[in-house]
């Protein structure tokens, strides 16, 4: 069930009647809640589900185990055990297959000749649940933050499954830690009910709701359908200025799909009274890689930060000690999307220009002038442009494609269109739009009288059916 569709309009608006009018307790909420989870879940393969039943449990038994015990090397050991049973869960689903073929290729490279019958390792029919990355991390976070002493394990199973399926988060994220879950949570669920309750936040959910249709319906949807497919599907064919072009258009892609996802699950959050963190600030208009990744998908970046940059030593141990534990750290995030050598190069790609900034202390602040700032800016743009043909490639073979298309000047270009010129300079304009800016039109949004409201989105809704595309592709990281 994808958010910009019909079927997820009917099943939202019974969720929010549901939990505005009809239940009206907590309690009764909580179960509507998980009744609703599991519907939104169903949609894609409810068998699945089970597994997140399972998950949860299992962090949950972990949770109790650590939060009901002083003593520190048994907290330590429940906590190595319950990180043991989440990368097991991960790793079957998201790397077994790869491992298995990879192993499988040295066993055979190696008993060539040898006339005996190797034994292989069984390759897999193995679907990747939907999501399992994203609710894996979400679930460890909840062990992690117990241990950490930031929050007490809940005796609530029902707390637990319901912060580890949230529906609106459960598919891509945002990956909120469950020590800004758990302390809401008693909140969210009174909203509306107990007297001086926060009201629903509908002016900020609306912007957010047209900010993702936008970014996804017609920046990713139109690039990726005029550019980005066709060129990188046949990169020996193109001209070194459509390959450059399609570079161009899959950075803005990646991030308008990505942060228009984010944009409708916290809008969808906000609509049923739960606040989340913000997970994108317009990143492409970072001055280095380092500030970059403070932008960029920043509950997965602090996640990374707070569970294992500072368990690997962080800064407090010598420079030595930090740049290796941040090159680790950005490969490790590197393997988390995936099974592939092109996922670990981009890792590799991200932990050495991070390493590399913290050893010179290049990109540590902001630069005073504003030539050095645009340079930086700039650098760090070209880079994340390169990365982004990195981690969108399926093989080495295919990055290479990509390079030696560069210097192909034969042929015509026909890729850079009027249109797709303009969704490429407006997707990356927007991240340079000063945030007083931003404010001023969203104060004169709120002052707008609610008639003018509904009729501007209405406009707004109408325009999108008539001049969007009929099919609504799968948001990319629906595959992580």
């Amino acid at each position: 069930m994808l958010f910009p569709t019909f079927s997820f309009l009917l099943f939202f608006l019974v969720v929010f009647a549901g939990f505005w009018y009809v239940f009206r307790t907590p309690g009764t909420r909580r179960i509507f809640l998980l009744a609703a989870n599991f519907v939104f879940y169903a949609f894609w393969d409810w068998r699945f589900y089970f597994l997140i039943f399972f998950s949860a449990a299992a962090n949950y038994a972990f949770g109790l185990l650590i939060g009901n015990n002083r003593e520190h090397i048994h907290r330590k050991i429940f906590l190595i055990l319950s990180v043991a049973f989440n990368i097991l869960i991960l790793g079957f689903f998201k790397y077994y297959n790869f491992f298995a073929g990879q192993v499988n290729s040295l066993i055979l490279h190696f008993s060539a000749g040898s006339g005996a019958e190797p034994w292989l390792l069984p390759v897999l029919s193995v679907v990747m649940p939907l999501g399992i990355s994203f609710y894996t991390f979400k679930a460890m976070s909840y062990v992690f933050d117990i241990y950490l002493c930031k929050i007490q394990a809940s005796k609530k199973f029902s707390d637990v499954l319901l912060y580890v399926s949230f529906f609106p988060q459960v598919a891509s994220g945002p990956i909120v830690h469950a020590s800004d879950f758990f302390p809401a949570l008693p909140s969210c669920l009174c909203a509306g009910v107990e007297p001086g309750s926060k009201p629903v936040k509908f002016d900020r959910a609306a912007v957010l709701i047209v900010s993702g249709l936008m970014k996804k319906l017609v920046f990713s949807n139109f690039l990726s359908t005029l550019v980005v497919t066709p060129v990188f599907s046949d990169l020996a064919a193109v001209h070194s200025a459509d390959a450059i072009f399609a570079a161009l258009s899959y950075t803005v892609v990646i991030y308008c799909d990505f942060s228009g996802y984010s944009d409708l699950a916290v809008a969808a959050a906000l609509l049923i009274g739960f606040d989340t963190p913000e997970n994108f600030y317009r990143p492409y208009a970072s001055f280095s890689v380092t500030e970059f990744w403070k932008r960029w998908h920043i509950t997965f970046s602090s996640w990374l930060r707070n569970y294992l940059y500072f368990s690997m030593g962080g800064s407090r141990f010598g420079l030595g000690r930090t740049v290796c534990a941040l090159f680790f750290t950005m490969v490790l995030g590197g393997l988390w999307h995936g099974s592939s050598w092109t996922f670990l190069l981009w890792g590799v790609m991200q932990g050495t220009a991070l390493s590399v900034e913290r050893i010179s202390g290049y990109g540590t602040k902001s630069p005073g002038k504003i030539l050095s700032l645009i340079f930086q800016t700039l650098v760090t743009f070209l880079f994340t442009v390169v990365s982004w043909v990195v981690f969108r490639s399926s093989s080495m073979n295919e990055i290479g494609d990509w390079f030696k298309a560069l210097v192909n000047f034969h042929g015509n270009v026909e890729f850079i269109t009027p249109l797709a010129s303009i969704l490429v300079v407006l997707g990356i304009a927007i991240h340079f739009i000063p945030d007083k800016i931003r404010d001023a039109f969203f104060r004169a949004w709120q002052l707008m009288p609610v008639f003018v409201k509904i009729i501007l989105l209405a406009v707004f809704f109408s325009s999108l059916n008539i001049f969007g595309m009929s099919a609504v592709a799968p948001f990319i990281y629906f595959q992580f």
